[in-house]
């Protein structure tokens, strides 16, 4: 999605395959990012760490034909992901680009959206600063990120599970440039504040993940979480399956009758240049 030591081409397909679920999990998140960006017709918006393009589409919509979006991820993967999924729409334009070093002029965007991906860098500092850089005066920013791992069982269940049976090779989910890496709201708060921005407001946002059963749970987790997925990748049949196992433990407790409805909480931060 953004710069970071795993190359998330390696789960573009997954991402394909599974992006309704996606979407359908982050909806109330991404109504109100945009809400809170209220973009208006005319507007030029860069999106960073795309993914899908799914979001980019809306954020398309929101412009209008007069206004532009240049939907943006580090993958290469990831980038004809977003080619295919935003084919024929004349008010996007698609690029690889480094949320670290962003090829834009200074004070050329409306509005910035980083949805899920500042988490992810190592120098979450240096990426705000050039959103900073090139926000027009009173430009918005938006970004998402996860809260803890306590709050995101959905997500942390099977990362528990896959470093209890020895197949994690990396530090704990919670160190910079990880997943759970902002996941605190002051500190996130500050970090974009530091940057230069007013106006900062942090809010959660619930995003309950559901799923039909264990197996489905386990299969779609473990083809988004991208270094999950290599780890995953890297073990034996026996030890897959016996991770699967423990996953299935885990959220056995939130089962209800219609399948598995597992909760998860999102940061979303709102800020003006």
């Amino acid at each position: 999605m953004t710069t970071t030591t795993f190359d998330w081409s390696v789960v573009a397909p997954s991402w394909s395959r599974h992006r309704a679920h996606v979407e359908q999990m982050k909806d109330r998140l991404t109504d109100e990012l945009l809400a809170a960006l209220d973009l208006q017709t005319g507007q030029r918006v860069l999106e960073l760490g795309a993914g899908t393009g799914d979001l980019a589409t809306r954020l398309a919509r929101a412009v209008g034909p007069t206004g532009s979006v240049l939907a943006t991820d580090v993958a290469e993967g990831m980038v004809e992901l977003l080619r295919d999924t935003t084919a024929g729409l004349a008010n996007v334009e698609v690029s690889q680009v480094d949320a670290l070093h962003i090829d834009l002029p200074d004070n050329s965007v409306d509005a910035i959206v980083f949805r899920m991906g500042l988490m992810f860098l190592d120098q979450p500092d240096r990426a705000l600063a050039e959103c900073r850089r090139v926000l027009r005066p009173t430009g918005r920013l938006a970004l998402a990120v996860w809260a803890g791992p306590e709050q995101n069982p959905w997500l942390a269940s099977v990362g528990m599970s896959v470093m209890m049976h020895g197949l994690w090779a990396g530090g704990p989910p919670t160190m910079p440039g990880s997943v759970f890496s902002l996941a605190e709201p002051a500190a996130l708060q500050l970090l974009v504040e530091d940057a230069g921005f007013t106006g900062v407001v942090v809010q959660e946002v619930p995003t309950p993940a559901r799923f039909t059963n264990a197996e489905q749970h386990f299969e779609v987790v473990g083809g988004l979480a991208g270094p999950v997925s290599a780890a995953l990748a890297a073990g034996d049949e026996q030890t897959v399956a016996a991770i699967r196992v423990t996953t299935g433990q885990a959220v056995e407790r939130f089962r209800t009758d219609d399948g598995l409805l597992i909760p998860g909480l999102a940061l979303l931060c709102t800020s003006q240049a």
